[in-house]
This record gives structure tokens, sequence and C-alpha cells, in this order.
């Protein structure tokens, strides 16, 4: 069984700090970590690599920095991982992410699963998953909370569904895009962090994957980034009901309201 964990290297949300006033987001404090649900994802697949003997394979997309977030994956007990960098993969959005890890799982050969983080917490708009499971023609199962059982070519997992829970069975190959806190992540190893950092990187490019820089366009471009106005404080008002009331009244007459 192979198991693929795509994750992404995220600026800590903890160390990011933001001044509305001077409409500015400071970000060098922070440090570069593996984004949370992904470490939730990678912590499933590791769970199906102790009871099934699953190959665990990591792919990310990003500059060199990127390395440290895959080696550490590494020291929690991944088979292998591979970066997807270069120029082109650097300008890519959503969708042209999607389309290039689906290339790179492509070029991996036979795979059973896909385990996903549900969101990035720099984004949270979730559309890693959907839109893999889209490149891939493959069934797609959101908000999972655990996984039951892998066996005879499906999957049996918990899922979020309106506040409830539901027991979904799927299909393989699937995505499954595990919701936040869905488990406990392991801790890195201190002798594989050592040793992954002895392991050899390997790194494609667009070109390795088949991709030009016209399959990888944006679709939306980004025009600039501002805060929200600040929000104004209401009114607060005192007394009796009906002396309440009575202000209320009043107030929305005022304004032409009634």
């Amino acid at each position: 069984m192979r198991v693929i964990v795509p994750i992404k290297q995220i600026r800590d949300p903890r160390g990011v700090k933001a001044d509305p006033r001077r409409q500015q987001v400071t970000l060098e404090e922070a440090e570069l970590v593996i984004n949370p649900t992904d470490r939730n994802a990678l912590e499933e697949a590791l769970v199906l690599k102790d009871k099934l003997g699953a190959k665990v394979t990591v792919i990310s997309i990003g500059g060199p920095e990127v390395e440290d977030s895959i080696r550490e994956a590494w020291a929690c007990g991944a088979d292998e991982g591979i970066l997807l960098s270069d120029e082109l993969l650097a300008k890519a959005d959503f969708r042209g992410a999607a389309l290039a890890l689906a290339k790179a799982i492509q070029k991996l050969g036979d795979f059973d699963l896909i385990i996903a983080g549900a969101m990035a917490a720099d984004t949270c708009q979730g559309q890693l998953g959907p839109r893999l499971a889209a490149a891939l023609d493959i069934p797609c199962v959101n908000d999972v909370y655990r996984i039951l059982e892998v066996s005879g070519g499906k999957a049996r997992v918990i899922r979020g569904w309106d506040e409830k829970f539901l027991e979904v069975e799927v299909e393989l190959p699937a995505v499954l895009c595990i919701a936040p806190g869905a488990n406990v992540p392991r801790l890195p190893h201190g002798a594989r962090i050592m040793n992954s950092y002895q392991w050899e990187m390997p790194v494609w490019k667009a070109s390795d994957l088949g991709l030009s820089e016209e399959d990888l366009r944006p679709g939306v471009e980004e025009r600039g980034l501002s805060f929200p106005p600040e929000r104004v404080r209401g009114r607060v008002s005192r007394g009796s009901p009906e002396d309440l009331a009575r202000e209320l009244v009043s107030f929305l007459r005022e304004r032409h309201l009634i």
C-alpha cells in the first residue's frame, strides 16, 4: 500500500503580527512550519504504516527552504519525500498547485490513498484536496476525523457532516481530507532528524512533470490586500424596559426607520 501526503510549509500563525492602523502584517518573526492540518494528515498516514506496513510518500511545492519540512516528515516516519520546485511552480495558484501535485503523483505510479490536510492555516480555503481529486478523477472525502479501516480496495472513515458524524465508505484510490485536531501528531525522532539531512532530496521541476508556463498560468489576479474597516462600537443604553423601549422607538424615528 502506498499513501501520499501533500504538505505545505507556512509561517507559524502564532508568530504573525497584524497592525490594522498601519495596514501592515509582520511575518519576519514567524517560523516556517508544516501546516497544522497537514501534520494531522501525516499522522493518519503513519498510523496506516504502523498497522498495515504502508509506504508513506510526502510531496511539497516551494523553494529550497521547504526541504526542512520534508525532512521533518521523514524524521516522523515518512519513507520518502519529493520537492517540486522551480520558478514556474512558484507562481502557481491553487489550480496550478493541484495540477502539479497530480502530475507528480501520476509520475510516482500506483497509489492507494492521498491523505491531505483539510485546509491551510494561512489561507483557510480548503481547495487543495477537492481540486487534487478532480485532477486525478478519483473520489474525495472531506472533514475526516478518523480512518476506521482500509481493506478490500475500500476505506471506511468517520467524517463530519452538519454538526454530526457519519461513517462513510469510499473506493480506492481516493483523497481523504483530515479535519483540524483529528489526532495528536507524533514528534520527529531525534536520531532520524540528524539522519534525514543525509538523505538525498529528489527535486522535480515543472518540465519533469510535463507542465508548461501556460499550464501553470494563475487563473486569479491578486491586485492587493487591505484590512477591513475598524468595527464601529454600538450604542449602549441602560434603564427600565419601558425607558429602553421609548429610547429605541425615538432612535428609529430619528433615522426614519419607522
